[in-house]
């Protein structure tokens, strides 16, 4: 997995080998049946309550879509959908969804995840002490928190070696 190419997050780029994973027993051995992680995934997220790609929409203050246009432009993936869930917007599944909606011109993901990725990045300086009440020479030493405080890029980091 670590020398592989990281794919794009959209639909139907699951990778192969886990849709047919091959998982092990408490012993190590190879279990009969193989496993679909995209499946297992949409099934944990509906066992669990997590909240269908509208209600998560909703809880964040977002817009809900009302139509499978406002998710993407692929007309394929339009059509899929709305067999799936049978035309109903509201059913659809926060992973697909995800998955299925217009990224941020000149970004890699879309208007939700990017969202997400925002909450999360931010909650998780302020929770780190290293950046909030161990931020001192005590810490890092005086030299420390000069390299910390004039670093703008690795080319700084490189420079010092």
């Amino acid at each position: 997995m670590g020398h592989q190419s990281c794919g794009a997050l959209t639909l139907w780029n699951y990778p192969n080998w886990m849709r047919n994973l091959v998982a092990q027993d408490i012993d190590g051995e190879d279990r009969p049946n193989l496993i679909d992680m995209a499946a297992l995934e949409i099934y944990r997220d509906r066992e669990r309550g997590v909240p269908r790609y509208n209600g998560f929409r909703k809880n964040l203050l977002m817009s809900p879509i009302s139509k499978w246009e406002d998710l993407t432009d692929d007309e394929e993936a339009i059509k899929v959908l709305k067999e799936v869930y049978e035309g109903n917007i509201d059913k659809l599944d926060l992973n697909v969804g995800l998955h299925a909606e217009k990224m941020i011109r000149g970004f890699s993901i879309s208007e939700t995840a990017f969202f997400i990725f925002l909450l999360v990045a931010s909650r998780r300086l302020e929770a780190d002490m290293f950046f909030t009440t161990n931020f001192n020479e005590k810490t890092y030493t005086k030299e420390g928190l000069e390299w910390v405080n004039a670093t703008e890029s690795l080319k700084d980091v490189i420079d010092r070696a």
